[in-house]
């Protein structure tokens, strides 16, 4: 427990001195990925709670289709799939990251955008029409750490160059284009699929009724 605890805190030390902390995690695996896992959900957790209790001047959900889990899966789910795809693309690009370190710099990247999104869902109360402009910024600077946080992570992680690493994250992103269509495309035909069996079993079920009938 007391590990626990000494990862959870060496998290902190990751926000103000990345490169040094990537470092650290991938030398001397003093990264967590249970830790990391903690913070994807806790992003999940803030943004259905945003959803559904953010102030009225900057939430247009309608409450009737709020669907929680959903939400939650939407707010996840990009990261996810960016690790699968930052993977499968830096191993074709000598990248020495493995997966569950890239899952590692991902999750405790987090920590900026969960922290200034629970500022602003409590910040969003108070907020007038005039202000909403400095809500978006507190959100966009969120971002903007995260994404600090993750460059220099994995430029750490798979030891790779400035320039090299704007390389593979193109790659990534082509990637992460290809698995969407991917899993439409796969999607689209398992539609398809049970579509025939529904009406080849209605056929069934007609013909074998109207041999007894």
């Amino acid at each position: 427990m007391k590990n626990f605890l000494n990862m959870l805190s060496y998290s902190k030390y990751v926000l103000f001195h990345p490169f040094d902390g990537f470092y650290e995690i991938k030398i001397r695996d003093k990264g967590n990925a249970l830790i990391a896992t903690i913070f994807i959900v806790i992003l999940g957790i803030i943004d259905v709670l945003t959803v559904q209790y953010a102030g009225f001047m900057v939430n247009y959900t309608d409450p009737t289709r709020i669907n929680s889990l959903t939400t939650f899966f939407y707010s996840i789910f990009p990261y996810l799939l960016f690790v699968i795809a930052n993977y499968s693309t830096t191993t074709l690009f000598d990248g020495k990251g493995r997966m569950r370190e890239i899952y590692i710099v991902i999750g405790y990247s987090l920590i900026p955008v969960i922290m200034t999104r629970i500022i602003a869902l409590i910040l969003s109360h108070y907020i007038t029409g005039d202000e909403i402009m400095l809500y978006n910024i507190l959100l966009g600077a969120g971002m903007a750490w995260f994404a600090i946080l993750a460059f220099s992570g994995l430029v750490t992680i798979h030891e790779y160059g400035f320039f090299k690493n704007i390389v593979t994250l193109l790659f990534t992103a082509l990637a992460i284009a290809i698995i969407m269509f991917l899993a439409l495309l796969f999607y689209s035909l398992i539609q398809q699929f049970i579509s025939f069996v529904v009406v080849l079993y209605r056929e069934i079920v007609f013909r074998v009724g109207g041999w007894f009938s």
